[in-house]
């Protein structure tokens, strides 16, 4: 049956509008479509060229499609690495990404398989990006991630609160996590959340572990990581892979004593 081509491109409009929010539907008569959470779609704001770089070939797809999505400025993936002398991976029931949330976002994954990846990815934004243009190419980064490795489990740092001066970085982390709850909450995965001294502790045997101290473990480990981020990262996903194998489990919450002010009772003698 011979569908009218007027047709077929209001069905393409509408189809592209639902993608550039975030979903894709089947187009009738064929057609390549964004994937899912990709905002290189036809009339999105980062379709400029001038603020956008478009991939022709997606490595983030499957092997095979050819899915043009945003991609971040730059990219270090420093690919399968199980970490030196480690002998053959436990088995895993679920695939699991972690993730040091900033604009430079270090992330590690390890697959059922024992396959690892882990890197930096950079949204640094440029004087020409509209102010939005950092938060669409994670959001289509961590989309395509997660449906290209199956990621069914998210662990990343729960940062409670920012010391002084460091408003900006509180108020990215809030904007990363933002998206973050969104992505998951759209490809139904969990997310786990632990303390930042909780993953210092369990990588380094300190709470309070420096940049270095966390730079010089992942080394120690085997793990060739790019910068404190990709090394946040894995030491997230170790701690999250002790949790799933049921190896770590977080320390009781410790009780709050109250300080009461006990008020002395003083006599006043009164003269008649």
């Amino acid at each position: 049956m011979q569908v009218p081509q007027d047709a077929l491109e209001g069905r393409r409009a509408e189809v592209l509008a639902i993608a550039c929010g975030g979903y894709a539907l089947p187009l009738e008569g064929g057609g390549v479509l964004p994937p899912p959470g990709s905002f290189a779609c036809e009339g999105a704001p980062t379709s400029d060229p001038a603020k956008i770089n478009i991939e022709p070939g997606d490595p983030w797809a499957r092997p095979g499609a050819e899915t043009p999505r945003a991609a971040a400025e730059t990219r270090t993936t420093v690919g399968f690495d199980p970490g030196a002398g480690a002998g053959p991976a436990p088995a895993l029931n679920v695939n699991i990404l972690a993730l040091d949330l900033g604009t430079k976002t270090g992330y590690a994954l390890r697959r059922r398989d024992g396959r690892m990846v882990h890197g930096t990815e950079e949204f640094t934004p440029r004087a020409s990006w509209a102010p939005g243009q950092k938060w669409l190419r994670f959001r289509s980064w961590l989309s395509a991630t997660i449906t290209e490795h199956s990621i069914t489990q998210i662990a990343f740092e729960d940062v409670k609160r920012h010391g002084p001066g460091q408003v900006l970085a509180a108020h990215a982390y809030g904007g990363f996590r933002a998206m973050l709850e969104m992505v998951a909450d759209q490809h139904r995965v969990a997310l786990v959340p632990f303390g930042v001294g909780q993953i210092k502790k369990h990588w380094t045997g300190s709470g309070v572990a420096k940049k270095d101290d966390m730079l010089m473990q992942a080394k120690v480990r085997g793990f060739a990581a790019v910068d404190d981020n990709n090394a946040d990262a894995l030491a997230i996903l170790h701690l999250a892979i002790a949790k799933e194998k049921r190896e770590w489990a977080a320390p009781p919450a410790k009780s709050k004593t109250r300080r009461t002010r006990k008020a002395g009772a003083v006599a006043h003698e009164r003269t008649a």
